[in-house]
Protein backbone atom coordinates (compact mmCIF):
# COMPACT_ATOMS: atom_id res chain seq x y z
CA UNK A 1 0.00 0.00 0.00
CA UNK A 2 1.39 2.94 -1.22
CA UNK A 3 1.45 5.97 0.66
CA UNK A 4 1.26 10.01 -1.29
CA UNK A 5 4.11 12.05 -0.57
CA UNK A 6 3.01 15.07 0.70
CA UNK A 7 1.81 13.58 3.17
CA UNK A 8 4.08 12.46 6.55
CA UNK A 9 5.45 8.84 5.87
CA UNK A 10 3.76 5.86 6.94
CA UNK A 11 5.51 2.79 8.24
CA UNK A 12 4.81 -0.68 9.94
CA UNK A 13 6.95 -1.28 12.69
CA UNK A 14 8.71 -4.42 12.45
CA UNK A 15 7.30 -5.77 15.51
CA UNK A 16 4.77 -8.52 16.86
CA UNK A 17 2.44 -5.50 16.98
CA UNK A 18 2.53 -2.82 14.20
CA UNK A 19 1.32 0.61 14.50
CA UNK A 20 0.57 3.10 11.48
CA UNK A 21 0.97 6.64 12.69
CA UNK A 22 -1.48 8.92 10.75
CA UNK A 23 -0.42 12.15 9.42
CA UNK A 24 -1.01 15.41 11.42
CA UNK A 25 -0.17 19.13 11.47
CA UNK A 26 3.21 19.62 10.85
CA UNK A 27 4.45 20.78 14.02
CA UNK A 28 4.47 17.11 15.17
CA UNK A 29 6.96 15.20 12.22
CA UNK A 30 9.40 15.31 15.44
CA UNK A 31 7.78 13.46 17.89
CA UNK A 32 7.53 10.32 15.70
CA UNK A 33 8.78 7.49 16.98
CA UNK A 34 12.06 5.68 16.07
CA UNK A 35 11.79 1.90 15.98
CA UNK A 36 14.12 -0.11 17.27
CA UNK A 37 14.73 -2.12 13.64
CA UNK A 38 14.52 -0.30 10.70
CA UNK A 39 10.78 -0.18 9.81
CA UNK A 40 9.28 -1.97 6.27
CA UNK A 41 7.39 -0.10 3.67
CA UNK A 42 3.50 -0.22 4.45
CA UNK A 43 3.84 -1.50 0.86
CA UNK A 44 5.46 -5.00 2.44
CA UNK A 45 3.04 -5.74 4.26
CA UNK A 46 3.98 -9.26 6.09
CA UNK A 47 0.15 -10.75 6.34
CA UNK A 48 -0.70 -10.86 2.91
CA UNK A 49 2.87 -12.54 2.08
CA UNK A 50 2.28 -15.07 4.31
CA UNK A 51 -1.41 -15.81 2.82
CA UNK A 52 0.31 -15.58 -0.76
CA UNK A 53 2.65 -17.85 -0.07
CA UNK A 54 3.24 -20.31 -2.69
CA UNK A 55 3.05 -23.55 -1.12
CA UNK A 56 -0.21 -23.44 0.96
CA UNK A 57 0.18 -26.29 2.88
CA UNK A 58 3.30 -25.12 4.54
CA UNK A 59 2.08 -21.93 5.53
CA UNK A 60 1.18 -20.79 9.03
CA UNK A 61 -2.66 -20.59 9.19
CA UNK A 62 -4.03 -16.80 10.33
CA UNK A 63 -6.18 -17.61 12.91
CA UNK A 64 -8.03 -13.87 13.00
CA UNK A 65 -9.13 -14.56 9.10
CA UNK A 66 -11.29 -17.92 9.87
CA UNK A 67 -14.58 -17.25 10.23
CA UNK A 68 -16.25 -18.81 13.98
CA UNK A 69 -16.88 -22.80 13.85
CA UNK A 70 -13.79 -23.06 11.63
CA UNK A 71 -10.66 -25.25 13.10
CA UNK A 72 -7.65 -26.10 12.59
CA UNK A 73 -5.45 -28.86 13.71
CA UNK A 74 -1.84 -26.92 14.71
CA UNK A 75 0.77 -29.99 16.38
CA UNK A 76 -1.14 -32.38 18.40
CA UNK A 77 -3.54 -30.00 19.38
CA UNK A 78 -7.20 -28.86 17.62
CA UNK A 79 -8.04 -25.05 18.22
CA UNK A 80 -11.53 -23.81 17.54
CA UNK A 81 -12.50 -20.21 16.36
CA UNK A 82 -15.76 -19.49 18.89
CA UNK A 83 -15.73 -15.68 17.95
CA UNK A 84 -13.85 -12.80 15.57
CA UNK A 85 -14.87 -9.32 15.93
CA UNK A 86 -12.20 -7.26 14.24
CA UNK A 87 -12.35 -3.97 12.77
CA UNK A 88 -10.46 -4.22 9.64
CA UNK A 89 -7.46 -1.55 8.41
CA UNK A 90 -8.57 -0.44 5.33
CA UNK A 91 -6.04 1.72 3.21
CA UNK A 92 -7.23 4.07 0.02
CA UNK A 93 -6.63 7.08 -1.82
CA UNK A 94 -9.03 8.38 0.27
CA UNK A 95 -8.32 7.06 3.57
CA UNK A 96 -4.16 8.40 2.66
CA UNK A 97 -5.26 11.92 1.92
CA UNK A 98 -7.02 13.05 5.66
CA UNK A 99 -5.12 15.16 7.50
CA UNK A 100 -5.73 14.94 11.18
CA UNK A 101 -4.58 17.77 14.35
CA UNK A 102 -1.89 17.06 16.65
CA UNK A 103 -2.23 16.43 20.17
CA UNK A 104 1.00 19.04 20.22
CA UNK A 105 -1.34 21.77 18.68
CA UNK A 106 -1.23 24.72 22.02
CA UNK A 107 -4.30 25.29 20.24
CA UNK A 108 -6.17 22.19 20.74
CA UNK A 109 -5.44 22.68 24.79
CA UNK A 110 -6.05 26.58 24.68
CA UNK A 111 -9.73 25.58 23.08
CA UNK A 112 -10.26 22.66 25.26
CA UNK A 113 -9.39 24.79 28.74
CA UNK A 114 -10.80 27.95 27.69
CA UNK A 115 -14.52 26.79 26.39
CA UNK A 116 -14.18 24.48 30.20
CA UNK A 117 -15.13 20.93 27.19
CA UNK A 118 -14.37 18.47 30.54
CA UNK A 119 -17.56 20.29 31.95
CA UNK A 120 -19.32 20.52 29.16
CA UNK A 121 -19.63 16.75 28.39
CA UNK A 122 -18.78 15.39 31.77
CA UNK A 123 -22.47 13.82 32.63
CA UNK A 124 -22.46 11.82 30.00
CA UNK A 125 -23.12 8.61 30.29
CA UNK A 126 -20.95 7.08 27.43
CA UNK A 127 -19.10 7.97 24.92
CA UNK A 128 -21.79 9.26 22.01
CA UNK A 129 -23.68 10.74 24.91
CA UNK A 130 -20.53 13.04 25.88
CA UNK A 131 -20.11 13.86 21.78
CA UNK A 132 -24.06 14.70 21.86
CA UNK A 133 -23.35 17.24 24.51
CA UNK A 134 -20.34 18.54 23.00
CA UNK A 135 -22.55 18.70 19.85
CA UNK A 136 -25.43 20.83 21.49
CA UNK A 137 -22.73 23.06 23.28
CA UNK A 138 -21.48 24.21 20.23
CA UNK A 139 -25.12 24.64 18.50
CA UNK A 140 -25.49 26.94 21.82
CA UNK A 141 -22.30 28.75 21.91
CA UNK A 142 -23.48 30.59 18.87
CA UNK A 143 -25.77 33.60 19.28
CA UNK A 144 -26.62 35.42 16.03
CA UNK A 145 -27.18 33.35 12.62
CA UNK A 146 -27.05 34.97 9.74
CA UNK A 147 -24.25 36.61 6.88
CA UNK A 148 -21.39 36.63 8.86
CA UNK A 149 -20.17 40.30 10.19
CA UNK A 150 -16.57 39.11 10.57
CA UNK A 151 -13.85 37.23 8.75
CA UNK A 152 -12.92 34.95 11.70
CA UNK A 153 -11.98 31.45 10.70
CA UNK A 154 -10.39 28.76 13.25
CA UNK A 155 -12.60 27.67 16.59
CA UNK A 156 -10.88 30.06 18.45
CA UNK A 157 -11.09 33.41 16.61
CA UNK A 158 -14.72 32.69 16.02
CA UNK A 159 -15.38 32.15 19.35
CA UNK A 160 -13.91 35.58 20.23
CA UNK A 161 -15.87 36.94 17.70
CA UNK A 162 -19.14 35.25 18.52
CA UNK A 163 -18.64 37.10 22.27
CA UNK A 164 -17.77 40.73 20.11
CA UNK A 165 -21.26 40.08 18.98
CA UNK A 166 -20.86 39.09 15.50
CA UNK A 167 -22.84 36.55 13.32
CA UNK A 168 -21.70 34.12 11.38
CA UNK A 169 -23.50 30.75 9.05
CA UNK A 170 -23.28 27.10 9.39
CA UNK A 171 -19.80 26.50 7.89
CA UNK A 172 -18.37 28.23 11.41
CA UNK A 173 -20.93 26.13 13.71
CA UNK A 174 -18.81 23.18 11.83
CA UNK A 175 -15.47 24.54 12.13
CA UNK A 176 -15.77 24.87 15.65
CA UNK A 177 -17.05 21.52 16.13
CA UNK A 178 -14.70 20.15 14.29
CA UNK A 179 -11.97 21.96 16.22
CA UNK A 180 -14.11 21.38 19.71
CA UNK A 181 -13.83 17.47 18.77
CA UNK A 182 -10.20 17.10 18.30
CA UNK A 183 -9.63 19.02 21.43
CA UNK A 184 -10.96 16.23 23.17
CA UNK A 185 -9.20 13.55 21.24
CA UNK A 186 -12.46 12.38 18.93
CA UNK A 187 -12.34 12.37 15.19
CA UNK A 188 -14.26 14.29 13.56
CA UNK A 189 -14.05 15.85 9.66
CA UNK A 190 -16.24 18.65 8.03
CA UNK A 191 -18.33 17.82 4.87
CA UNK A 192 -19.98 20.33 2.22
CA UNK A 193 -23.57 19.95 1.06
CA UNK A 194 -25.32 21.04 -1.95
CA UNK A 195 -28.46 20.61 -3.31
CA UNK A 196 -29.01 18.52 -6.37
CA UNK A 197 -31.89 18.24 -9.11
CA UNK A 198 -34.40 16.97 -6.39
CA UNK A 199 -36.51 19.59 -4.47
CA UNK A 200 -39.26 17.63 -1.86
CA UNK A 201 -41.58 21.06 -1.87
CA UNK A 202 -40.60 24.30 -3.44
CA UNK A 203 -38.51 27.11 -1.33
CA UNK A 204 -35.87 29.70 -1.88
CA UNK A 205 -32.59 29.54 0.65
CA UNK A 206 -29.49 28.74 0.43
CA UNK A 207 -28.04 26.24 -1.68
CA UNK A 208 -25.38 24.92 0.24
CA UNK A 209 -25.12 24.03 3.87
CA UNK A 210 -22.37 22.59 6.13
CA UNK A 211 -22.17 19.43 8.44
CA UNK A 212 -19.81 17.13 10.15
CA UNK A 213 -19.35 13.30 10.82
CA UNK A 214 -17.73 12.13 13.96
CA UNK A 215 -15.92 8.87 13.95
CA UNK A 216 -17.81 7.02 17.49
CA UNK A 217 -15.82 4.55 19.13
CA UNK A 218 -19.24 3.17 20.43
CA UNK A 219 -20.71 2.38 17.32
CA UNK A 220 -17.92 1.91 15.78
CA UNK A 221 -19.07 4.11 12.19
CA UNK A 222 -19.27 7.54 11.37
CA UNK A 223 -22.33 9.44 12.65
CA UNK A 224 -23.23 12.92 11.00
CA UNK A 225 -23.48 16.02 13.31
CA UNK A 226 -25.02 19.25 12.20
CA UNK A 227 -24.37 21.45 14.97
CA UNK A 228 -26.34 24.34 13.39
CA UNK A 229 -29.51 22.42 14.07
CA UNK A 230 -27.97 20.72 17.19
CA UNK A 231 -28.60 17.20 15.24
CA UNK A 232 -28.15 13.54 14.66
CA UNK A 233 -30.11 11.60 12.66
CA UNK A 234 -31.09 8.07 13.32
CA UNK A 235 -33.28 5.06 11.72
CA UNK A 236 -34.30 2.04 14.27
CA UNK A 237 -32.27 3.68 16.54
CA UNK A 238 -29.18 3.81 14.85
CA UNK A 239 -26.80 7.26 14.36
CA UNK A 240 -26.76 7.24 10.42
CA UNK A 241 -23.93 8.84 8.35
CA UNK A 242 -24.46 12.02 6.13
CA UNK A 243 -24.13 9.08 2.76
CA UNK A 244 -26.99 6.60 5.31
CA UNK A 245 -28.77 9.83 5.74
CA UNK A 246 -28.75 10.75 1.90
CA UNK A 247 -29.99 7.11 0.37
CA UNK A 248 -33.01 7.23 2.93
CA UNK A 249 -34.45 10.71 2.67
CA UNK A 250 -33.81 10.19 -1.32
CA UNK A 251 -35.78 7.14 -1.09
CA UNK A 252 -38.85 8.07 0.48
CA UNK A 253 -38.85 11.65 2.28
CA UNK A 254 -36.80 10.47 4.69
CA UNK A 255 -40.44 8.62 6.19
CA UNK A 256 -37.57 5.93 8.03
CA UNK A 257 -36.06 8.61 10.04
CA UNK A 258 -36.29 10.26 13.25
CA UNK A 259 -34.00 13.48 13.63
CA UNK A 260 -32.37 13.97 16.98
CA UNK A 261 -31.94 17.45 18.53
CA UNK A 262 -30.02 18.55 21.17
CA UNK A 263 -28.58 17.69 24.61
CA UNK A 264 -32.57 16.72 25.39
CA UNK A 265 -32.73 14.30 22.22
CA UNK A 266 -36.09 15.78 21.39
CA UNK A 267 -37.32 13.29 18.26
CA UNK A 268 -39.37 14.64 15.51
CA UNK A 269 -39.96 13.03 12.05
CA UNK A 270 -40.70 14.42 8.77
CA UNK A 271 -44.10 15.26 9.57
CA UNK A 272 -43.18 17.66 12.01
CA UNK A 273 -40.97 20.19 9.07
CA UNK A 274 -40.78 22.80 9.42
CA UNK A 275 -39.75 23.10 12.75
CA UNK A 276 -38.22 26.24 13.93
CA UNK A 277 -35.72 26.32 16.47
CA UNK A 278 -34.78 30.40 16.66
CA UNK A 279 -35.35 33.37 15.06
CA UNK A 280 -32.20 35.41 14.48
CA UNK A 281 -32.88 39.07 14.02
CA UNK A 282 -31.54 40.20 10.62
CA UNK A 283 -32.20 36.70 9.26
CA UNK A 284 -35.30 35.03 10.76
CA UNK A 285 -36.94 31.94 11.93
CA UNK A 286 -33.86 28.88 11.44
CA UNK A 287 -35.68 26.01 10.57
CA UNK A 288 -34.86 22.04 9.75
CA UNK A 289 -37.32 21.70 6.76
CA UNK A 290 -37.39 19.56 3.65
CA UNK A 291 -34.91 21.91 1.99
CA UNK A 292 -32.09 21.47 4.51
CA UNK A 293 -32.40 17.53 3.99
CA UNK A 294 -32.35 18.14 0.46
CA UNK A 295 -28.85 19.47 -0.04
CA UNK A 296 -27.71 16.07 1.14
CA UNK A 297 -27.76 15.50 -2.94
CA UNK A 298 -24.20 16.58 -3.01
CA UNK A 299 -21.81 15.41 -0.93
CA UNK A 300 -18.57 16.73 -0.39
CA UNK A 301 -15.72 15.24 2.02
CA UNK A 302 -13.04 17.84 3.12
CA UNK A 303 -10.16 15.43 3.92
CA UNK A 304 -8.55 17.87 6.82
CA UNK A 305 -9.43 18.68 10.52
CA UNK A 306 -6.47 21.17 11.55
CA UNK A 307 -8.61 24.14 10.87
CA UNK A 308 -7.29 26.30 13.28
CA UNK A 309 -3.98 26.37 11.35
CA UNK A 310 -4.67 25.29 8.04
CA UNK A 311 -8.49 26.09 6.74
CA UNK A 312 -10.22 23.84 4.74
CA UNK A 313 -9.01 21.63 1.95
CA UNK A 314 -10.65 21.80 -0.94
CA UNK A 315 -8.73 21.37 -3.35
CA UNK A 316 -8.69 17.39 -2.07
CA UNK A 317 -12.07 17.50 -1.12
CA UNK A 318 -13.81 14.25 -2.90
CA UNK A 319 -17.58 14.79 -3.63
CA UNK A 320 -20.52 12.00 -4.25
CA UNK A 321 -22.40 12.69 -7.63
CA UNK A 322 -24.63 10.33 -9.26
CA UNK A 323 -28.07 11.07 -10.79
CA UNK A 324 -29.11 13.45 -8.28
CA UNK A 325 -26.91 15.71 -9.10
CA UNK A 326 -26.88 15.67 -12.72
CA UNK A 327 -27.27 18.52 -14.68
CA UNK A 328 -26.46 21.40 -11.36
CA UNK A 329 -22.70 22.99 -11.27
CA UNK A 330 -20.96 22.74 -8.16
CA UNK A 331 -17.36 21.95 -7.33
CA UNK A 332 -15.46 19.04 -9.73
CA UNK A 333 -13.44 16.65 -7.53
CA UNK A 334 -12.72 12.84 -7.53
CA UNK A 335 -16.24 11.05 -7.17
CA UNK A 336 -16.01 7.67 -4.99
CA UNK A 337 -16.92 4.50 -6.90
CA UNK A 338 -18.35 3.12 -4.04
CA UNK A 339 -19.90 6.05 -1.87
CA UNK A 340 -21.58 3.70 0.62
CA UNK A 341 -18.60 2.57 1.25
CA UNK A 342 -14.88 4.33 0.05
CA UNK A 343 -15.45 7.39 2.29
CA UNK A 344 -16.55 5.24 5.30
CA UNK A 345 -13.15 3.33 6.35
CA UNK A 346 -12.80 2.68 10.39
CA UNK A 347 -10.56 4.63 12.78
CA UNK A 348 -8.99 3.96 15.67
CA UNK A 349 -9.09 0.08 15.05
CA UNK A 350 -6.87 -2.79 16.36
CA UNK A 351 -7.00 -4.71 13.02
CA UNK A 352 -5.48 -8.16 14.55
CA UNK A 353 -3.37 -10.25 12.56
CA UNK A 354 -2.98 -13.70 14.69
CA UNK A 355 -1.01 -16.83 13.43
CA UNK A 356 1.12 -19.68 15.18
CA UNK A 357 4.41 -18.82 16.50
CA UNK A 358 5.20 -22.12 17.75
CA UNK A 359 4.28 -25.49 17.92
CA UNK A 360 3.22 -27.37 21.14
CA UNK A 361 5.36 -26.35 23.48
CA UNK A 362 6.00 -26.08 27.67
CA UNK A 363 4.57 -22.20 28.70
CA UNK A 364 7.46 -20.44 30.98
CA UNK A 365 4.72 -18.07 32.71
CA UNK A 366 4.75 -15.90 29.23
CA UNK A 367 1.89 -13.84 28.69
CA UNK A 368 -1.31 -15.42 29.60
CA UNK A 369 -3.01 -17.02 31.90
CA UNK A 370 -2.41 -20.50 33.59
CA UNK A 371 -0.06 -22.41 35.53
CA UNK A 372 3.86 -22.36 34.13
CA UNK A 373 4.69 -25.35 32.62
CA UNK A 374 1.10 -26.09 31.37
CA UNK A 375 1.37 -27.11 27.44
CA UNK A 376 1.21 -24.32 25.68
CA UNK A 377 0.41 -22.98 21.74
CA UNK A 378 1.74 -19.87 21.43
CA UNK A 379 0.25 -17.30 18.40
CA UNK A 380 1.82 -14.34 17.22
CA UNK A 381 -0.32 -11.48 17.40
CA UNK A 382 -0.15 -8.01 14.99
CA UNK A 383 -2.05 -5.17 15.32
CA UNK A 384 -2.36 -2.05 12.92
CA UNK A 385 -4.13 0.84 12.96
CA UNK A 386 -5.23 4.69 11.63
CA UNK A 387 -5.27 6.16 14.57
CA UNK A 388 -4.32 10.00 15.00
CA UNK A 389 -1.65 10.97 17.63
CA UNK A 390 -1.15 7.12 18.40
CA UNK A 391 -0.12 6.48 21.97
CA UNK A 392 -0.64 2.70 22.56
CA UNK A 393 -2.18 -0.22 22.49
CA UNK A 394 -4.59 -1.53 25.68
CA UNK A 395 -5.68 -5.85 25.59
CA UNK A 396 -6.46 -7.79 27.50
CA UNK A 397 -7.06 -11.98 28.28
CA UNK A 398 -9.73 -13.85 28.96
CA UNK A 399 -11.98 -10.99 30.55
CA UNK A 400 -9.51 -10.17 32.88
CA UNK A 401 -8.25 -7.05 33.80
CA UNK A 402 -7.26 -4.19 30.75
CA UNK A 403 -3.05 -3.82 30.73
CA UNK A 404 -1.63 -1.23 28.21
CA UNK A 405 1.35 -2.05 26.41
CA UNK A 406 2.36 -4.27 23.61
CA UNK A 407 1.32 -8.08 23.52
CA UNK A 408 4.17 -9.62 21.31
CA UNK A 409 2.72 -13.61 22.42
CA UNK A 410 -0.53 -14.83 23.00
CA UNK A 411 -0.33 -18.66 25.01
CA UNK A 412 -3.13 -20.72 24.68
CA UNK A 413 -4.01 -22.85 27.29
CA UNK A 414 -6.47 -25.74 26.95
CA UNK A 415 -10.19 -24.65 26.95
CA UNK A 416 -11.26 -20.95 26.11
CA UNK A 417 -9.12 -18.16 25.45
CA UNK A 418 -10.12 -15.02 24.68
CA UNK A 419 -7.99 -11.75 23.69
CA UNK A 420 -9.33 -8.12 23.24
CA UNK A 421 -7.64 -5.01 21.86
CA UNK A 422 -7.74 -1.45 21.71
CA UNK A 423 -5.73 1.34 19.93
CA UNK A 424 -5.53 4.30 22.10
CA UNK A 425 -4.53 8.13 21.35
CA UNK A 426 -2.38 10.97 23.35
CA UNK A 427 -5.54 12.16 24.50
CA UNK A 428 -6.79 8.57 26.51
CA UNK A 429 -9.21 7.77 24.07
CA UNK A 430 -9.71 4.26 23.87
CA UNK A 431 -10.96 2.84 20.24
CA UNK A 432 -13.41 0.36 19.82
CA UNK A 433 -12.29 -3.36 21.13
CA UNK A 434 -11.76 -5.95 18.57
CA UNK A 435 -11.74 -9.64 19.88
CA UNK A 436 -11.31 -13.02 18.69
CA UNK A 437 -12.31 -16.32 21.02
CA UNK A 438 -10.23 -19.62 20.55
CA UNK A 439 -11.27 -22.76 21.81
CA UNK A 440 -8.22 -25.29 22.52
CA UNK A 441 -8.59 -29.48 22.73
Amino acid sequence: MSRTPSLLPFATIVVAVAVIALPVSPSSAAEKPEPSAAPAALGAESAPEQADAPDAQTAEPVISQMEAGQSVTIGERQVSVKEVDIVPLVDSKYSRRFTFDSYENPKLSLLRKQEKLDEVVAEGKDEFDRQVLLLDWAYRRFKKFGRPSSQARGALDILEAIDQGHTFYCSHYADVLVSASASMGWINRPLALRLGNHLTAPGGGSTEHAITEIWSNQHRKWIMFDPTYAMYVEKDGTPLSAWEIRREWFADEGKSLTFVLGAERKKVTRKDMPLVLAVHPGFGELALGTRTMDKYAFLGYIPNNNLMDAGLDYAKMFIVRDKLTEGVAWHKRDNPEDPAVDPYFPMQQAALTVTPATSISKASGGEGPGEAGAEALTMQVKAETLTPNFLTWRYRLDGGEWVDGELNQWALRPGTNSLEMRAVNRFGVAGPASRIVLEVK
